[in-house]
């Protein structure tokens, strides 16, 4: 019940988020492209924190959350996915300036991410409280979205090309897992900046060389997609019945999963960026959710829709790649779901570290999280997919709540780094704001 209560409600929470920071910035980076990719790449080192930031986006939910989407939502879940991102994407710009804007330097370490925009910059009692419950929640949602969901599939697709039994490869996934965690910040960037670019270009040939192989049906599914999305039918009950709809519930849920903009995970990574500007950061989020929806998201959903093939999850996009190219094809998506799902799960440990730390101040309870997040992933082959999705489902809707609540109080200051970093002019203020 709460599981389809909060998704009925998150496209309108992430669209409507969307909606007002792109009226507050003036849609900046539609009216100003040239500017915006000159700044985008500009920073101090994009590579790591890009890199860093990828890995938590472009996991499983690009490969078996677009197929969940598809078997629940239909052919037009994927219209909603590819809206919510062109929406939601200021969303990421947004609170990834805020990251950068509001970090604590220490002497040992940068400390960033929502916690810290929330009490800093919300401010009093409020602003406290939002951070401890984005914290907690973060910390939680590490151990089933971070980790749960994506040693789930792993070792679902590593059993498909390996003849080793499902502990074995859970085992391998914790010992992996640890060297790069424990390495600390330094070590779980380099691991990250050499998978997710191995395995995205890997992945987007592979999937390229279907579609242009099969280019003459591609019209009709991209056809299916739109009038699947658009079909009066899910407009039964009104605005109600249509924010309801499978297509739109579970289109704007899983491209939420998969892109996170809006949700707050970001702005961990980002935080640690040797980029004094926080502007020209945050346009680093419009690219990953562009690549993250607009590439790897449309690249899955079509190679499936091609196929025509029924199921539901990794068997779903292990079919549809099987259908075209026979075992090497299905091989080469085991191969991929494995790397981003492990590319993932380092991610979200880092995250659930950070979060953890702001809420103890305790080096020794970062550890012991590391080492039960590390031994957790063993446990990812005994848990149901269909419950794991849930979760995740309900803790991405409510830390995307939790954060916009904080991202949408502080507008104001996201405009002024915007226009100081001159991608908007300077709005004249009324004496009374000045």
């Amino acid at each position: 019940m709460a599981h389809a209560i909060l998704t009925s409600v998150m496209p309108a929470v992430i669209m409507g988020g969307g909606v007002f920071f792109l009226f507050r910035l003036g849609f900046f980076f539609f009216r100003r492209p040239i500017k915006t990719l000159k700044l985008m790449f500009s920073g101090a080192s994009p590579v790591l924190e890009l890199s860093l930031s990828l890995a938590g986006t472009l996991g499983v939910g690009n490969i078996v959350g677009v197929a969940m989407a598809i078997s629940l939502g239909g052919a037009g879940a994927v219209f909603w996915m590819w809206l919510s991102a062109l929406v939601s994407a200021v969303l990421k710009y947004a609170e990834i300036t805020l990251a950068v804007k509001y970090r604590r330097f220490t002497p040992h370490a940068i400390l960033g991410g929502p916690m810290y925009y929330m009490e800093d910059g919300v401010g009093g009692r409020f602003g406290r409280a939002l951070a401890v419950t984005f914290a907690s929640l973060c910390t939680m949602l590490s151990l089933v979205m971070g980790n749960l969901v994506q040693s789930r599939a792993a070792v679902g697709a590593a059993e498909r090309i390996l003849p080793v039994p499902a502990w074995a490869i859970g085992a391998m996934l914790a010992i992996l897992c640890a060297f790069s965690l424990f390495g600390g910040y330094r070590v779980t960037s380099r691991v990250t900046s050499v998978i997710v670019p191995l395995m995205s270009g890997a992945y987007i040939l592979i999937s390229l060389g279907i579609i242009a192989a099969h280019a003459g049906s591609v019209p009709a599914a991209l056809k299916n997609i739109v009038t699947s999305a658009v079909d009066p039918s899910a407009a039964g009950g009104g605005a109600l019945g249509f924010l309801s709809s499978s297509a739109l519930r579970h289109g704007v849920a899983k491209g939420a999963y998969s892109h996170e903009a809006g949700g707050g995970t970001a702005p961990l990574s980002h935080a640690q960026t040797k980029e004094k500007v926080p502007a020209v950061e945050g346009l680093l989020g419009l690219f990953e959710v562009f690549f993250d929806t607009g590439v790897i998201c449309t690249l899955t959903a079509l190679v499936i829709l091609l196929a025509g093939d029924e199921g539901s999850g990794a068997a779903l996009v292990y079919g549809a790649f099987t259908h075209f190219c026979g075992a090497p094809g299905g091989a080469v998506v085991s191969v991929s779901i494995v790397f981003f799902a492990f590319s993932t799960m380092i991610c979200w440990g880092y995250y659930g570290k950070t979060c953890l730390y702001y809420l103890t101040k305790s080096r020794a309870a970062e550890t012991a999280y590391l080492a039960f997040y590390c031994a957790f992933a063993a446990v990812g082959a005994l848990v149901g997919e269909g419950v794991a999705w849930m979760l995740t489902d309900i803790g991405v809707c409510l830390m995307t709540s939790v954060n916009l609540v904080a991202v949408i109080i502080l507008s104001r200051t996201v405009r002024e780094e915007t226009e100081l970093a001159g991608l908007i002019s300077p709005r004249k203020r009324r004496k009374s704001e000045e």
